[in-house]
């Protein structure tokens, strides 16, 4: 690796020459931007060598692999896995926020009444802002289906009275 990194020099070395010849004999500005253009690619590719990593990059590329064995989990996996043994303080929540929080459940209670399983599970879904894609994904299922299953709760749900927003 050494002697290649001598050899980037050199050339580096004799391409700066062959830039101060050009400019001594007038030649145009397209042979000075290309020798330019040379040159600085040569400077990269020193540092890069030199450094062992790509110039401007803050981690090396042995570092990368943490990435590809990183495995993202949707929100909704998580919170249906959430342990229930997890107390909030008290402090924390205002009666307020209790009692909307109520009356949202209450809310949703009733409006998941006229949905079947499958339609709960794909709406609910939706309502936490997932794509079609990702939920048809999830599901196992076809995105058509996803649409479909959608647009039968948006009626169902319309039909009992309520307002979807």
């Amino acid at each position: 690796m050494n002697e290649l990194l001598l050899e980037y020099k050199e050339t580096l070395k004799n391409t700066k020459a062959l830039l101060n010849r050009l400019k001594e004999n007038g030649a145009c500005e397209d042979d000075l931007k290309n020798v330019r253009s040379w040159i600085s690619n040569l400077e990269y590719t020193i540092k890069w060598i030199r450094t062992g990593r790509q110039p401007g990059a803050t981690r090396g590329i042995e570092r990368r692999a943490a990435y590809d064995r990183e495995i993202p989990v949707e929100p909704y996996w998580i919170q249906l896995n959430k342990d229930s043994n997890v107390e909030v303080f008290e402090s924390e929540i205002t009666e307020e926020e209790v009692e909307k929080d109520e009356m949202k459940q209450d809310l949703i209670k009733e409006i998941m009444k006229v949905l079947d399983k499958k339609e709960k599970e794909v709406f609910e879904m939706c309502s936490n802002k997932f794509s079609q894609y990702k939920i048809a994904e999830m599901l196992g299922i076809s995105r058509d289906e996803v649409k479909v299953i959608i647009a039968r709760c948006k009626r169902k749900i319309h039909n009992e009275g309520w307002i979807l927003v």
